[in-house]
């Protein structure tokens, strides 16, 4: 893209291979049509410099789009979330207004739409919460210089309107009778009901018609404004086991969602409820344990100020839960989730009330039974005791990397992050370079990297780790005592984990990761003797195209082979043209724009033109394709 004028502007000196190269072949073309739609309703431009645009889609979205040296970004509220089609939209109707000599308005820092679009964007909610609690506090205002004969009126005549008010209020004058086992009865009477339909085999059309929960969900909120928060603990506890018996059947979650609604309520039950404070605590336990499909909102009842005498009395009364489960089945520590779920609440219960010491051999105690030595490790470096952890890092490792291996990488990374913040990069570089040979790949590989050179020793490891993707051959040395040896002798330290068998036998050489490998470091003549060599190697190596981006190499290689390039780009445009499909033919058009720009930076305009001229005669049926192609030879968006 051409420097910057002071007093021009940055947006109006866009290309459209800027626009591809930001947003993709497809979100380009997708961006084109909304704009000639005018599905972009509103936009201005900030105090930033960025742009801010409401745009139709299948809802209303706002994008932002940012331009900072030359480089478009952007976020959304749509399902993508950045650099999408409403951002091309945007940008397109800002660069259409500006040549027609239009002005786009220039928003103050408290313009409301620019306020919007980013709370929207950014999922804050902390303005609507004002703003709905200002709103909350007018209307309050308003009602209470009403009337009651006004108030009962409007009551009544929405009643009449809207069927979740009017059941309400029924139900409120049912309970001012003390008919309480009347509402429980008709709450029980709707779950059933529901729950019935929601699991019969023949109900195929759950998705169109999510049965409605509603009406159960008005009852308990009429039951607990009434004053009964108590009844609604036992239809929770209802609602969690039939969701149970019904679930496998809600395959999208739309009625688990509706059931989480209900029991947000049952949890403001539980915080005005009559039962002791450690016995809530083991209410919310036991909801937590049943929620097998994650389908509860998330609440704040752990973070509330419990005294230390209540924390202790539910941490005694969970001790005693935990230990009868180890002698009787319970179906709410039948799974290793819900046992290690219990125990961080007990640990969190025994810190809440001071009871520190229990904490080390509880947490020892269930790493020997449950393998949750995260935990362990975690607890025993809050506590300053950086060597034991370590003990149980290295004990760890060794009995989960084969069968647990996440938990495996886990302990690995704690432990790197406790020789980082010594400053042992010797050490980290060996731990790494272990973990490359382990699992050859390019992420391994950058770490592995960093760390070495931190260490002043990746001349040599990256010499080993070439080596070993060439022919295999491994570095560390032999011995009997392998967990005493070095990965690379006399360059890194032992570490105490190497186990040679463990580590990766590969097929070699490596093509796809030599590959990557050559183009992160920037070097052209290695990538084209790997892909050279790729492309010999037969139906042996046919694997590793899966695995390799053939766009990345030319990009990489386009400078100082633009013939290798061109014959990529040539391929991959042509293979998506052959589909045939709209979609494949604005894929094609990003890679065909390469070819256009590489051919010109070559001095070979003349060239390109045949080219395009080929393409086009070669589709001229396919008139999509062709009104894409038109494009190509426009260079600037805004033509001067």
């Amino acid at each position: 893209m051409p420097p910057e004028n002071k007093n021009s502007d940055p947006f109006e000196e866009l290309k459209w291979s800027d626009l591809q190269d930001w947003a993709g072949g497809k979100a380009t073309a997708k961006g084109i049509k909304y704009q000639e739609e005018e599905r972009v309703k509103e936009i201005k431009r900030t105090p930033e410099g960025s742009l801010v645009a409401l745009v139709e889609g299948t809802s209303d979205y706002f994008t932002e789009i940012f331009l900072k040296d030359g480089k478009l970004s952007s976020v959304c509220t749509c399902p993508v979330g950045h650099d999408c089609k409403h951002g091309v939209a945007a940008v397109l109707e800002y660069l259409e207004l500006a040549e027609q000599g239009e002005e786009v308005l220039i928003a103050s820092e408290e313009d409301p739409f620019v306020a919007k679009a980013r709370q929207e964007y950014t999922g804050d909610e902390i303005s609507a919460l004002g703003e709905e609690e200002s709103s909350a506090r007018a209307l309050r205002e308003y009602l209470q210089r009403l009337t009651r004969t006004e108030l009962i009126e409007i009551l009544v005549t929405f009643a009449e309107k809207d069927t979740g008010l009017g059941k309400y209020l029924k139900e409120r004058q049912t309970l001012s009778a003390e008919n309480v086992e009347e509402i429980v009865g008709e709450v029980y009477s709707e779950l059933d009901e529901l729950l019935e339909e929601a699991g019969d085999f023949e109900y195929a059309d759950y998705e169109m018609d999510v049965p409605d929960f509603l009406d159960v969900q008005v009852g308990l909120e009429s039951l607990l404004d009434s004053g009964h928060p108590d009844e609604l603990l036992d239809i929770g506890k209802e609602l969690m086991d039939r969701y149970e018996k019904i679930a496998d059947y809600d395959e999208e979650g739309e009625i688990g969602t509706k059931i989480s609604f209900c029991m947000d309520v049952v949890f403001k039950a539980l915080t005005r409820s009559s039962i002791p404070a450690h016995e809530k605590m083991l209410y919310m336990l036991e909801i937590e344990l049943r929620d097998n499909y994650n389908i509860l909102n998330e609440h704040g009842f752990w973070e509330k100020d419990f005294t230390p005498e209540e924390w202790k009395r539910f941490s005694e009364s969970l001790k005693i839960k935990l230990k009868e489960a180890e002698k009787t089945e319970n179906p709410l520590y039948d799974s290793l989730w819900q046992r290690d779920y219990a125990v961080d609440r007990l640990v969190y219960a025994l810190e809440k009330s001071g009871l520190f010491e229990e904490v080390i051999p509880l947490c020892e105690k269930e790493a020997k039974k449950t393998g949750n030595y995260i935990r362990l490790v975690r607890v025993l470096l809050d506590s300053g005791k950086r060597e034991k952890a370590e003990e149980w890092i290295y004990r760890g490792i060794k009995e989960t990397r084969e069968h647990e291996t996440e938990t495996a990488h886990q302990l690995l990374q704690i432990l790197l992050e406790i020789k980082e913040g010594e400053g042992d990069w010797l050490f980290v570089s060996a731990l790494e370079t272990e973990e490359f040979f382990r699992h050859p790949d390019i992420s391994s590989y950058s770490s592995m990297q960093e760390a070495a050179k931190k260490a002043g020793k990746w001349e040599e490891v990256r010499e080993a780790a070439i080596r070993y993707l060439k022919n295999g051959k491994l570095p560390a040395s032999k011995g009997k005592n392998k967990e005493k040896a070095s990965i690379l002798p006399v360059v890194l330290p032992k570490t105490g984990l190497l186990e040679k068998e463990l580590l990766k036998k590969i097929k070699t050489p490596v093509f796809d990761l030599l590959i990557k490998i050559a183009i992160q470091e920037e070097d052209p003549q290695e990538v084209i003797h790997w892909y050279e060599e790729l492309k010999k190697s037969g139906e042996e190596s046919q694997g590793y195209w899966h695995s390799i981006s053939e766009s990345e190499i030319a990009n990489s290689v386009k400078e100082k082979y633009p013939e290798v390039a061109l014959e990529i780009w040539k391929s991959l445009a042509e293979k998506l043209i052959s589909e045939a499909k709209v979609g494949s033919y604005e894929e094609a058009s990003a890679y065909i724009r390469k070819i256009k720009e590489t051919f010109e930076a070559s001095g070979k305009k003349e060239e390109w033109e045949n080219y395009l001229s080929e393409i086009k005669e070669a589709n001229s049926r396919k008139k999509k394709l062709l009104e894409i192609l038109d494009t190509l030879g426009e260079d600037r968006i805004i033509k001067v």
